[in-house]
């Protein structure tokens, strides 16, 4: 399951849909979040492993994979990503067969090697296994550092890699005739559902016929290969054992892993389980209106989003609004910095909303987005589609497909699908069509890109005693929790944590994260999940508080600024910039910098040319502390600027604070005054 909002879910009316809705029925995932301790090396701990239920490669097969992989060695060669801030990795590739059976063909595997910097670390490194399938893991780890990779630096190294036919890894799997006509179809409003079936079956088989004369064979894009591929990467590295964390995909591929390669596996953590024998085809729809479900009566509860209507009820009719009126909004590339006018209709709107379903992140803010367009206010709605944009890179759609169709359409049975269809709610006739074969239709996706036969015990529950931590999320609408009950029931030494106000993906972040390395200390002991108990979903209830905490950082102007900053809000490039991100249109921002005189111009263009708000002529005013600032603000769209800007020892200083019109007040008590009173820069 594709862990983040990205890749084949693009911004593209009726073509979103083919893909956002195949991407839930097949099972594909968003997008893409401890303490101190030395950590403990627990190889001796280690129980004895059976693994039972497949018919896996034996005889003159496993004994030839065996030696391939005994035989794998490790090239040390560039990264060809941007490393996280504070990492140097040792990046290189490792050589794996095409197809593990025969032995023949090779492709390389890239990989990233984080040392950690804790002086006795763990000897058992941990190695992330990306969701999709079809995510890349190295081009996106700057966007995790802070929630998965420095916390588990925190114990031992970590390994981050791109699976076959993903990201920097070999072969090039992307399918660029799909987003192409993507591209198309957004400048094409009202065409029919057979129509663009046509065209998205034509770009697939397009993709595959390229794809094969590249040489390339797709059929050798399964699981059980792709855990071949993992084992390989550790006899490389040279790790006795490892630790598997799996988010998503990745938690089949973990599984897979602890099937075909068990000596090699300390512990398991499978977050957002997908286990090999569950029919993701059937059950899909049914657990994405769940979701759908369990937000609606989420809002229902709480009084300020009850108060604006029932949430449902109100989705359903902009769906239709759009569907009837389409509407055409400029959507951003944020890393690129190009643009374009895409056209939003209905099936848009549910292509937003099946991506949102994924994380609190996004879905807390679908009261907001629900009220804009009743206003007729496409802003919020450019924001989820470009933000859906940004993440198109960092996903291969032929990867994807490959893989889905190898090994999962293949189990399902159409009769049994159109008879567990749930009725559509937003009258899109497309919505929920995948039993029938047309656009919409996992078995029309893969008979026009085509399916392998998949390796015998493919689809058979995996049977271990590895230490297992299983987790989920009680919002998720792709990889339910009841989902992660059926994988727990096969691991005989599993403990089950659900994160009761999550969705999709629940270790990234500071609690889940602290039960990962809970349980990596200590994968006997049952880990306290108790942090969870804490959480909330909050829609439009109030903003919350700020708690404050010391800091300090060079400036690079000949000077070192002091004060607080806001305990726990995301840091950005700039060293002194902040930003709290509880949701997605969360527009909170935070600046405090000291420099030269270039700031003045930095910090009017950021704001007029970034956020739209010009500034007004301002005035000096005292400020905490007996020190005299200069002050301006300004609106613009909802949206307040607070600014003041002084010289301390010889360096102008500027705090700014830029936040929705409603908390300014409660921002500048909680943040801006302490901030201003702390404030000091001395020259270094």
């Amino acid at each position: 399951m594709r862990q983040s909002p990205s890749g084949a879910a693009g911004p593209s009316a009726r073509f979103l849909l083919l893909l956002a809705v195949f991407a839930l029925v097949a099972a594909a995932c968003a997008p893409i979040f401890g303490d101190d301790d030395e950590g403990a090396d627990g190889g001796d701990d280690t129980p004895s492993t059976q693994v039972d239920g497949a018919d896996t490669d034996t005889g003159d097969a496993a004994e030839a994979v065996e030696q391939v992989v005994v035989d794998a060695r490790f090239v040390d060669g560039p990264c060809g990503f941007e490393a996280p801030l504070d990492t140097s990795p040792r990046c290189g590739t490792v050589a794996v067969p095409v197809d593990w059976a025969t032995g023949e063909g090779s492709i390389e595997i890239a990989v990233a090697v984080f040392s950690s910097p804790v002086a006795n670390p763990a000897a058992d490194p941990v190695v992330y296994l990306e969701g999709g399938p079809g995510g890349h893991a190295l081009e996106t780890a700057r966007f995790v550092n802070g929630d998965l990779i420095q916390p588990l630096l925190e114990r031992g190294d970590l390994i981050l890699l791109d699976q076959r036919g993903a990201g920097l890894s070999e072969p090039d799997m992307s399918c660029d005739e799909v987003t192409a006509l993507q591209r198309e179809l957004e400048d094409s409003p009202g065409q029919s559902n057979d129509e663009v079936t046509e065209l998205f079956h034509e770009s697939l088989r397009d993709c595959r016929a390229r794809l094969e004369a590249e040489g390339i064979d797709l059929d050798a894009f399964h699981t059980v290969n792709n855990a071949h591929d993992i084992e390989a990467v550790r006899i490389a590295l040279g790790y006795e054992q490892w630790n598997l964390l799996g988010i998503s995909y990745g938690t089949k591929l973990a599984l897979e892993v602890m099937r075909q390669h068990p000596d090699g596996v300390r512990t398991a953590i499978i977050d957002s389980v997908f286990p090999q024998a569950v029919d993701s085809v059937r059950d899909n729809p049914q657990t994405f209106l769940n979701s759908f479900d369990a937000v609606v009566a989420a809002c229902a509860a709480e009084p300020a989003c009850a108060a604006e209507g029932d949430l449902g009820q109100r989705l359903i009719d902009v769906v239709q609004t759009f569907e009837a009126d389409p509407v055409q909004v400029e959507v951003q590339d944020f890393l690129s910095g190009t643009s374009d006018d895409v056209f939003v209709e209905g099936d848009t709107i549910v292509g937003i909303l099946t991506q949102a379903l994924y994380s609190p992140y996004w879905f807390t803010d679908l009261p907001e987005l629900v009220a804009e367009l009743e206003d007729g206010d496409t802003d919020a709605v450019a924001s989820y589609l470009s933000q859906q944009r940004t993440n198109e890179p960092f996903f291969t759609d032929g990867m994807f497909y490959a893989i889905e169709c190898n090994e999962e359409i293949v189990f399902a049975d159409p009769a049994e699908v159109a008879a567990a269809m749930p009725a559509d709610p937003f009258g899109l006739d497309e919505t929920f069509d995948f039993a029938s074969n047309n656009g919409s239709s996992a078995f029309g996706t893969c008979e026009a890109f085509g399916a392998g036969t998949p390796p015998a015990g493919s689809n058979d529950a995996v049977v271990s005693d590895i230490p297992t931590l299983v987790m989920a999320g009680e919002f998720d609408p792709v990889t339910p929790v009841s989902w992660a009950e059926e994988a727990a029931e096969t691991l005989e030494n599993s403990f089950l944590v659900v994160a009761p106000f999550d969705s999709h993906g629940v270790s990234p972040g500071e609690c889940g994260m602290g039960i990962v390395r809970s349980f990596l200390d200590d994968p006997a002991t049952e880990p306290d999940a108790s942090c969870f108990d804490d959480g909330a979903v909050t829609f439009l209830g109030a903003p919350p508080a700020v708690d404050l905490e010391d800091f300090s950082y060079d400036t690079g102007f000949g000077a070192e600024l002091t004060g607080v900053r806001p305990s726990g809000w995301e840091q950005g490039d700039l060293l002194g910039d902040f930003y709290r991100q509880e949701s997605l249109l969360d527009s909170t921002l935070f600046f405090q910098l000291a420099g030269n005189d270039n700031l003045a111009p930095l910090v009017d263009d950021y704001l007029a040319g970034v956020i739209g708000i010009t500034l007004d002529e301002g005035a000096r005013v005292p400020g905490p502390g007996g020190r005299a600032w200069n002050y301006r603000q300004g609106t613009n769209d909802g949206l307040a600027a607070e600014v003041y800007d002084t010289t301390i020892n010889g360096f102008p200083v500027y705090v700014l604070l830029v936040t929705a019109e409603p908390e300014v007040e409660q921002q500048i008590d909680d943040l801006l005054l302490p901030v201003l009173a702390a404030i000091d820069v001395q020259p270094l």
